[in-house]
């Protein structure tokens, strides 16, 4: 299995770089880029109260857009010829051009508003007309949005490009080549992923959910890596519906991400966590009916989100903090990679608020490198939790037949016709004891068919039942011959139905009927201090232990209560005898688990 693991993570490890390696090719068939396409920088003032005051722009120079409106007055430092291509980076702002007080080009969303169709991140190509060095160059900006990209003012004056509008395309494209290889990639991933989920919940494997937590947070970040690209512009013109894609990749990618971290807590805290992964889906879900019934933009509802986040995140945190101190961490990699993720949410939420160009990134790093070393984990286990679950179907189907094997074993015609014959006999001597015997045979019947449908231990006290009603058939049979001695100090644990009949039935059969002078079976039960023991002795004939396991026979019945016990439960059979002076078999039930109502399994 280890070689068929290791063949696995070869093939799907290879199959992913292929695909990697060919979205690449695809990617950069495109002709390189021509060499003259420029960055400009436009040199002048700014003022951000329409005109009234003014300050020079310098490098350093910082225009939060949290200011509704900016004019930037001045040049391009060049004079240019009629036709020259600008390239313009608008990230939810507007853009108004003026030329010596009168306006080249306008922006649409300045004359209709702020609405659904506005919302988003956009190139604007322009070609200027003749201008001269002395010519005065007006750029109006505006920010309708109440909570805005506060660098987008800052990225709009270092994104300004000289340039055709297909070199341009082609350049850009290639900035955004490698997020778009690595987002494709890990969204195929996730398809593949998933698709192993719903296969693992179809075969009841465990693990599903894990794979599925998993899945479905790649699906989401390998979409924020695709919708995040300063090209997307270029080649999706549909940019209110990038704007809500991105947006809801980030919400649900953070959900999965908490769950992903709940699933790894297997202390108290685990409910804490999952209470946590439920008001992250609420906050999304709020959030995203406010928008589709036009209350506010997706784009607004950022700050509440990251607000509501990071309170999620900062309980997220506690939950693992108290997983470490309580000591029950089942996996060091995955706590670490549960701190990592909080860690890296944290950093991208306070670079956002500032304004960093780097909000985003740290997200993007620490789950690429988590991704890969989960995935190969992945890879891994499946071969294992696959194979553990065609053994437990096995073991199920071998189960079932052992029950079919043992009930039938145990309704031996002989028994029944001698039993029935017993009963017919008394029915004139003694009615009374007559009626006794049928009532013991219909029990002994019942507790036989009935199984047949145990799928799982029963109490001791029902096994006992079953067993009173055998060995009184029997003692009814030998009256003189067999006696029996009860010495039942516990009945507080449960067992494998139908284990403890077959021991009492050999005593009386190889046991008792095989001595003249008949015998006793005892039947006794106590409670140690790591198990529970059930005893079936008897001082009957005795055999030789060694010479039996090797007289070539079959012994079905004593090796299916052998199997049944330990496959169930855990428990072992210990049997020993003695020619002349008797029996002994002893179960030993480990105590490992309670059931509901506190019985010892």
């Amino acid at each position: 299995m280890k070689k068929l693991s290791h063949v696995l993570i070869i093939r799907i490890t290879a199959m992913i770089l292929m695909l990697a390696a060919l979205m690449a090719a695809c990617f950069g068939s495109s002709q390189s880029v021509q060499a003259f396409l420029l960055p400009i920088e436009f040199q002048g003032e700014f003022s951000l109260d329409g005109g009234e005051t003014w300050d020079i722009l310098s490098d350093g120079t910082d225009i939060s857009a949290k200011n509704k409106s900016v004019i930037l007055k001045g040049g391009f430092g060049i004079g240019l010829e009629k036709g020259t291509y600008f390239n313009f980076y608008l990230d939810h702002i507007t853009m108004d051009i003026y030329i010596n007080g009168e306006q080249v080009y306008w922006d649409c969303a300045n004359q209709i508003g702020l609405t659904d169709t506005t919302c988003g991140r956009k190139w604007i190509h322009w070609q200027s007309p003749e201008i001269s060095e002395d010519d005065i160059i007006e750029l109006r900006l505006a920010n309708f949005h109440s909570f805005g990209n506060k660098n987008a003012y800052n990225e709009f004056l270092r994104s300004i490009y000289g340039g055709s509008e297909d070199v341009f395309d082609r350049f850009m494209l290639k900035t955004g080549q490698l997020d778009r290889i690595i987002g494709m990639t890990m969204i195929v991933a996730a398809i593949m992923l998933l698709a192993g989920a719903l296969f693992f919940g179809l075969l009841h494997i465990d693990g599903g959910a894990t794979v599925g937590n998993l899945g479905a947070l790649a699906l989401f970040i390998g979409g924020y890596f695709i919708l995040d690209t300063v090209d997307l512009p270029l080649w999706s013109w549909l940019f209110a519906f990038n704007t809500y894609a991105l947006q809801i990749c980030i919400m649900l990618a953070a959900t999965c991400a908490a769950a992903c971290i709940a699933e790894g807590i297997n202390s108290k805290a685990r409910k804490t966590a999952r209470a946590a992964v439920f008001a992250s889906g609420a906050v999304n879900a709020v959030l995203s009916l406010l928008s589709l019934f036009k209350v506010m933009v997706i784009y607004d509802t950022l700050p509440f989100w990251l607000a509501a986040h990071a309170v999620i995140y900062a309980v997220l945190f506690g939950c693992c903090i108290y997983e470490c101190v309580r000591g029950k961490i089942s996996s060091p990699v995955n706590i670490v990679s549960d701190f990592a993720l909080i860690a890296a949410a944290f950093a991208d939420m306070i670079c956002f608020i500032a304004g960093s160009d780097n909000a985003g990134i740290c997200s993007k790093i620490v789950f690429l490198i988590l991704f890969l070393i989960h995935l190969v984990r992945m890879i891994k286990v499946i071969p294992m939790n696959y194979r553990a679950a065609r053994e437990a179907e096995q073991l199920k189907s071998e189960l079932a037949e052992s029950r079919i094997s043992i009930m039938l074993s145990q309704i031996q015609p002989h028994f029944l016709y001698n039993s029935l014959n017993t009963i017919y006999g008394l029915c004139e001597k003694n009615p009374t004891a007559a009626k006794k015997a049928v009532n013991d045979f219909a029990d002994y019947l019942k507790g036989n068919m009935d199984s047949l449908t145990r799928k799982s231990p029963v109490p001791f006290e029902t096994e006992l039942k079953l067993l009173k009603a055998y060995l009184s058939l029997e003692q009814t049979r030998f009256t003189k011959k067999l006696r029996v001695e009860w010495d039942i100090q516990t009945d507080s644990f449960m067992i494998p139905s139908l284990t403890v009949q077959p021991l009492a039935e050999n005593a009386v059969k190889h046991g008792i009927c095989k001595s003249d002078k008949g015998g006793t079976v005892k039947i006794s039960s106590r409670e140690l201090d790591d198990c529970f023991e059930v005893e079936v002795s008897d001082d009957g004939a005795g055999f030789d232990v060694n010479e039996t396991k090797n007289d070539g026979k079959s012994h079905l019945g004593i090796e299916n209560v052998r199997s049944r016990l330990w496959k169930m439960c855990g428990a072992e059979l210990e049997i020993s005898s003695e020619i002349g002076k008797g029996t002994s078999a002893v179960i030993r039930l480990p105590k490992k688990t309670k059931n509901t109502e506190g019985k010892a399994l």
